[in-house]
């Protein structure tokens, strides 16, 4: 994207959250079920007290209203100082008065130190690109320095036949630039990092990461077709 599309985006998500400010927070089903419930190929352990979790580009908080319940000292990043002002002021005034440090940050630039995590969620966030010329492993080495070893990834990201992928432009090296037709055509531009598979996951994010849980999320909501990819991994 170039730099004048850059903050056109910017803008378009300052607005879109500035808008969210009287918004219910409810965190996602999937994120509740991975941090709470117990599965066959799931182990990663449920005690949370006094640890510590970073929830990268959280949006507007939904997700860390369970983080906080569950007694996770609470750390976030969003795009802009805007946006994290926003969240930080709902979160404030939500009914459990939920404090959480949340700085500005990229998935390529996080504000943390090394090894300082115990838990990081990115939810529907680490595929977002700068630019056409960007490096996604800089995006995995990125996340991976900020977790403690042995520390915990919790990551979602969209698969072939989710319709925010629908109509986009290759770009080679698994890139591409959205053009939906949906009502999120505010991303239209964006650069994404596509994944076809699970296996293509693992080989991506195995440079930091290993012992890999899956998790497949197909659904038609009301004629919008609903295809991510859920994965839980470890930092070497």
């Amino acid at each position: 994207m170039s730099a004048a599309a850059q903050q056109s985006s910017m803008q378009n998500w300052e607005a879109y959250y500035a808008n969210l400010k009287e918004s219910y927070l409810f965190p996602n089903e999937f994120v509740v079920r991975t941090f709470l419930a117990h599965y066959p190929n799931l182990d990663m352990p449920h005690n949370y007290q006094g640890a510590k979790v970073c929830d990268v580009s959280c949006g507007d908080g939904r997700n860390l209203v369970l983080l906080n319940k569950l007694g996770l000292e609470l750390f976030a990043t969003e795009v802009s100082p805007s946006i994290c002002e926003v969240t930080r002021q709902k979160l404030a005034q939500h009914s459990d008065r939920i404090a959480v440090d949340i700085r500005p940050g990229v998935n390529y630039d996080l504000p943390f130190e090394g090894n300082f995590f115990d838990y990081m969620l990115s939810w529907n966030a680490i595929y977002y690109m700068a630019d056409a010329q960007s490096d996604f492993r800089d995006h995995v080495r990125e996340h991976a320095r900020i977790l403690k070893p042995g520390g915990y990834l919790v990551c979602s990201v969209p698969g072939p036949g989710c319709f925010s992928l629908r109509g986009a432009q290759e770009l080679g090296n698994d890139l591409i630039q959205i053009q939906t037709d949906s009502k999120w055509n505010m991303l239209n531009g964006t650069i994404y990092r596509r994944f076809r598979d699970f296996e293509d996951i693992e080989s991506t994010f195995g440079e930091g990461f290993e012992d890999f849980r899956r998790c497949t999320i197909r659904d038609d909501c009301y004629g919008l077709p609903l295809e991510y990819s859920i994965f839980v991994c470890r930092k070497k």
